[in-house]
């Protein structure tokens, strides 16, 4: 069975999109670094052409409406590993017939969507979850969510510090948001220094904030922690666990 391998990215997604069309191969599509290798199949890499992601992107393009074209890149970011074929037979499903996105009885359909709202859900949750420090006049965060939301959360906190540079950083992923002089980058392979996540102001302001509105009459862990799931509270300094490596 021929399977094809690919880096993770919309580029190379859409590649495999122009294979299954024109090169005739199955829709099996997984990440190139989460592959095993065994006697059954017949892995085919994907190489990215600009002919075919351009030929595909502006299909989907016309053809697809925004709630599709979100659902396609958020079920993409999701970490499991189906998430490639089934954001593949996603595609291929919806241009064959449009109307077929709200078909949930199609079960690449169903999938999808779970997929989608599993990383867009979480991207939401993390607007609120990002905690700065600031380490000479760059605010500084570390993050570690299940799935690669990076790029989503570039245009609320672009917006909302427009005027400051700040790099949020995917621990899991070795990845970087950074803005700097009005520009957004995402930066990948890069390793940050322990010593930019530090206690400081901003850190003391959100405890003591954190302690002040805190009702402890009121307190309900159960329902914090399906709020606030306890995998982020390492990165969180109202919790307490935020790692110290160093101070202002």
């Amino acid at each position: 069975m021929k399977v094809m391998l690919f880096d993770g990215s919309m580029g190379e997604l859409l590649c495999a999109v122009y294979l299954v069309y024109y090169g005739k191969l199955p829709p099996n599509l997984l990440r190139r670094d989460e592959y095993q290798h065994n006697l059954l199949d017949e892995p085919v890499d994907v190489l990215y052409s600009d002919e075919s992601f351009t030929k595909v992107r502006d299909a989907m393009v016309r053809r697809f409406d925004r709630e599709t074209l979100d659902t396609i890149a958020y079920c993409l970011a999701n970490s499991n590993k189906e998430a490639p074929a089934v954001t593949l037979r996603y595609i291929i499903a919806c241009f064959g017939n449009k109307a077929k996105k709200g078909d949930f009885q199609d079960e690449a359909i169903m999938k999808a969507e779970r997929l989608s709202r599993q990383a867009s859900l979480e991207t939401h949750r993390f607007t609120g979850f990002v905690r700065f420090s600031e380490k000479g006049g760059v605010y500084v965060s570390k993050i570690c969510p299940d799935h690669d939301i990076l790029e989503f959360l570039a245009d609320h906190f672009t917006d909302r510090y427009s005027d400051q540079d700040f790099l949020i950083y995917d621990e899991k992923r070795k990845k970087a948001l950074l803005h700097h002089d009005g520009e957004t980058t995402i930066r990948t392979g890069v390793e940050l220094d322990p010593r930019y996540i530090i206690t400081d102001n901003f850190t003391e302001f959100w405890r003591e904030y954190y302690g002040n509105i805190a009702i402890r009459e009121r307190a309900n862990p159960r329902q914090q922690k399906r709020s606030m799931p306890v995998r982020y509270w390492k990165n969180l300094v109202e919790t307490g666990e935020l790692e110290e490596n160093g101070k202002k």
